[in-house]
């Protein structure tokens, strides 16, 4: 892998050099935007000792995104996103960085994306997104490149998708092993249309990055292919299909290998032994589009063993079959959208229980008149595991309603608009003690009435919400009334608005929770191209008798400076 990153370097050297060296005396302009933010917290509880603070003490980030253009054709984004926090989420503290493991942190995000015609390139942080089976949402810092002359295509992307860590018990850090990923295609056609290409994505865990064995971990090495076609077959019709096929070894470490000539000839290519498995995958679709209808239908297997080593996660041994439709009425002003769709798992029969999920849903929505509109929608899901013997039945039904009228009108100085959502979500479980169905209920109404004066920049915002959550063993009740004002001063430079919002909520016997929150906000326009933010928020969390005497207050200010060039 290391050939072919060094490789991939020097050609996108060379072919940045002769296009710089084509443009340099053309014009040279510069657009984007810079954001500084600071975000500060603190929090105080009475009585509530295990209380988990929701925001880091002091948080710090810089967000650059810009394109450089030079001449007609050549273009560079670029994107810098760094912050001072150390993980993305709250996961185990990592060790010191130096200046490298900051950049390639994948809490950080800098990229740097030259284009040149049919030619670009890919410098730092970057997510091949290949196909479906293949590659799409991991995202890895290095390098890539992307050629598409006429109607020719190839694209190659090797990164770091994972650092290594160390681990350590004492220190709570798990460790994990620095991973890998080469992804590579050729075909025919518009990236962005229609297609023929070949994919391959590989991915492998370099078990001498670290000097510990990572906790909970074993070291991988994976590979996946595919053949994909896209095509539009007429100017409506369009046909996708795509087939693939992995070999994933789920720990390199592991010593018994697999007798057989053909196995042990893919060694050059891959690390085979008893912890590996292969599969295959498929999936195809046909869509008819039109201005006016939209009609289609989608297959899809997974195999048990297929992994797509360029995703996270994906579900396995499942066969899906699915169709959607959509169309519009009466010039346009109604529309109605819907889709069905049923999923088997355990076709190769792996599991000792198969299941089968049922998937609806229809969405209607109706412009009834230029200030009376009305959104209606109803999804289903249905599981089941086709078993008879009750202890070990599953079965479970969930329907959801919900209902969306909205309305507008003037006044002789204020446009007012008043929106409602009623939704009603019933979720039936067969329970194998009373040998029936348990309900879950979930009601829920919302009221938001907006006033637009237009004399003067002043907004008004009023907003009611009522949930009732009814379970067989819990219920939970809550109300919720808030405002919002806003303003505008000097020529609309600055623009400040203040909310209030109080709930109440009551869980079952016990009595009410109460919490306030008060937030404030503040947008003033410096210069026509740099702004100044500023918002603070103040939240009051007082408990029921579920925690007696609890009391919680969080602060939260946030400052920012944006700059438009």
């Amino acid at each position: 892998m290391n050939t072919i990153k060094y490789n991939l370097v020097i050609v996108l050297l060379f072919i940045s050099a002769i296009i710089f060296a084509q443009e340099k005396e053309r014009a040279i302009t510069l657009n984007g935007n810079i954001g500084l933010f600071y975000d500060t917290y603190n929090y105080s509880e009475q009585n509530y000792p295990t209380f988990r603070p929701r925001y880091l003490d002091n948080e710090l980030r810089l967000n650059i995104n810009a394109t450089l253009q030079i001449g007609e054709y050549l273009s560079i984004p670029f994107g810098i996103s760094i912050s001072n926090q150390k993980t993305l989420y709250n996961l185990p503290e990592l060790p010191e960085e130096n200046l490298i493991d900051f950049i390639q942190n994948p809490r950080n995000n800098i990229s740097i994306n030259p284009e040149y015609k049919w030619i670009k390139g890919y410098l730092g942080t970057q997510t091949p997104s290949y196909s479906e089976l293949t590659t799409g949402d991991t995202p890895i810092f290095g390098i890539g490149i992307e050629l598409n002359p006429e109607k020719f295509i190839f694209s190659a992307n090797y990164g770091l998708s994972q650092r290594a860590i160390e681990s350590d018990l004492f220190l709570n850090i798990i460790g994990a092993y620095k991973q890998e990923i080469l992804a590579t295609r050729i075909g025919y056609g518009k990236i962005e249309g229609t297609k023929i290409t070949l994919n391959f994505v590989k991915v492998k865990d370099d078990i001498n990055s670290v000097i510990n064995t990572p906790l909970y971990d074993t070291p991988i090495e994976g590979l996946t292919t595919s053949s994909l076609i896209e095509l539009k077959i007429k100017e409506k019709l369009l046909f996708k299909t795509e087939t693939a096929a992995s070999i994933f070894t789920t720990n390199l470490n592991n010593s018994f290998s697999i007798n057989n000539p053909t196995i042990e000839s893919l060694n050059n290519i891959i690390t085979i032994n008893a912890s590996s498995k292969g599969d295959i995958s498929h999936v195809s679709s046909l869509d008819y589009i039109s201005k006016k209808i939209t009609v289609g239908g989608e297959i899809r297997y997974i195999g048990s063993g297929f992994v797509p080593v360029g995703y996270r996660n994906i579900e396995k041994d499942v066969l899906d079959y699915k169709i959607k439709s959509s169309f519009k009425l009466f010039k346009d002003k109604t529309s109605i959208n819907g889709m069905f769709g049923i999923r088997r798992n355990n076709v190769k029969n792996t599991n000792l229980q198969s299941t089968k999920r049922v998937i609806s849903n229809i969405n209607v929505f109706s412009q009834v008149s230029e200030t009376f509109s009305i959104n209606a929608n109803y999804s289903n899901f249905g599981f089941n595991n086709n078993e008879i013997n009750n202890l070990i039945r599953i079965e479970m039904i969930n329907n959801s309603f919900s209902l969306s009228p909205s309305y507008k009108f003037k006044s002789e100085k204020i446009n007012h608009q008043i929106n409602v959502n009623g939704s009603l979500n019933i979720f039936d479980q067969f329970d194998a003690i009373s040998n029936s169905f348990v309900a879950t209920k979930s009601k829920n109404l919302s009221l938001n009435y907006n006033l637009m004066f237009q004399e003067i920049p002043l907004n008004i915002n009023f907003i009611s919400l009522f949930f009732n959550n009814e379970m067989p063993l819990s219920t939970i009740k809550m109300s919720n009334y808030g405002t919002t004002v806003s303003y505008k001063f000097f020529d609309k430079k600055l623009s400040p608005s203040l909310g209030l919002n109080l709930s109440n909520i009551t869980r079952d016997n016990f009595t009410t929770d109460h919490r306030f929150s008060i937030r404030f906000k503040a947008k003033y326009k410096i210069t026509k191209k740099l702004q100044f933010n500023l918002s603070y928020r103040l939240n009051n969390y007082k408990y029921g008798s579920s925690r007696p005497n609890a009391i919680t207050n969080e602060q939260r200010m946030q400052f920012a400076f944006l700059q438009k060039f």
